[in-house]
């Protein structure tokens, strides 16, 4: 069963997937760009949480209920929570759908949607072709970098605005047990 469904193979596996490059390759630059921008987002999510719990619990939870957390108690704005989440859902299309490949396409529609969830891009580079996109951004890896920096960015004003740590100016960074 594969493409038919949510999160479903875009294709079966092959013998050529298992023993050569389709599956220990790490040459998708795109998807590597995403999965590193995803875990530093959550990182910064969970040093949000952590002087609101007295126990390391919510370490177990879910991306969602990470960002859900943080909503209701105000350390986020929804839109922020909404934003996150479409990163994540990206990251799990491509964590959880064999064969999953990332497009310019994908990419600049979630440029477009974050930057209506109030991601600042100063360039709204969601709304360029994808010929200018590729050229401007020296490609896919490169649009994808630019998605990264602008979340990742508003993330940690995110933190200092809650009273965290202050990543820009390197102060309070000492390092921190989360």
């Amino acid at each position: 069963m594969t493409g038919t469904g949510p999160r479903r193979p875009n294709r079966e596996v092959e013998l050529d997937d298992i023993i050569w490059q389709g599956v220990l390759d790490g040459a998708d630059d795109a998807l590597d760009v995403l999965l590193k921008t995803h875990l530093a987002l959550e990182a910064i999510l969970i040093e949000l949480i952590a002087p609101s719990q007295s126990s390391d619990g919510y370490l177990r939870w879910g991306f969602p209920k990470k960002t859900e957390f943080l909503a209701g108690s105000g350390a986020i704005q929804q839109s922020d929570k909404q934003a996150f989440d479409r990163l994540n859902d990206m990251r799990n299309d491509t964590a959880h759908i064999f064969g999953h490949k990332i497009s310019v396409a994908d990419a600049l529609a979630l440029a477009r949607d974050l930057e209506a969830l109030g991601i600042d891009f100063s360039d709204s580079m969601g709304h360029y072709s994808e010929e200018t996109a590729i050229e401007y951004y020296d490609g896919l890896r490169g649009i994808m970098a630019e998605i990264g920096w602008c979340v990742l960015f508003h993330a940690a004003f995110a933190l200092q605005e809650a009273g965290g740590r202050d990543i820009f100016s390197g102060e309070n960074s000492e390092a921190t047990t989360v």
